[in-house]
């Protein structure tokens, strides 16, 4: 778990070292705090599966909403970071 907070933390240390600041960081920080909760109900690899492809729906959806393309980062972060989670409990590492 301690690696898909840090993969999504990186995202915004990534976009600050890239010379785009973040408006605010409740976008990264939000699905920090989302993923160990979830990582609690003690989901299967398929179930983390699940978990990303529903994240990827929500960010492609967001992206062509007028009004939603602000939050773009909740589900893209969510989706990052239940893929490191899913990736870990796959290969054993958690």
């Amino acid at each position: 778990m301690l690696t898909a907070m840090i993969a999504a933390c990186g995202l915004w240390g990534v976009s600050w070292i890239g010379g785009k600041k973040l408006d605010s960081a409740w976008g990264v920080l939000l699905p920090c705090a989302v993923i160990p909760l979830i990582a609690l109900l003690d989901l299967s690899f398929n179930q983390w599966r699940l978990v990303v492809v529903i994240a990827l729906l929500a960010t492609v959806v967001m992206l062509y909403h007028r009004r939603l393309r602000h939050y773009l980062l909740l589900p893209s972060c969510v989706a990052l970071a239940g893929g490191m989670a899913a990736l870990s409990l796959n290969f054993g590492l958690a």
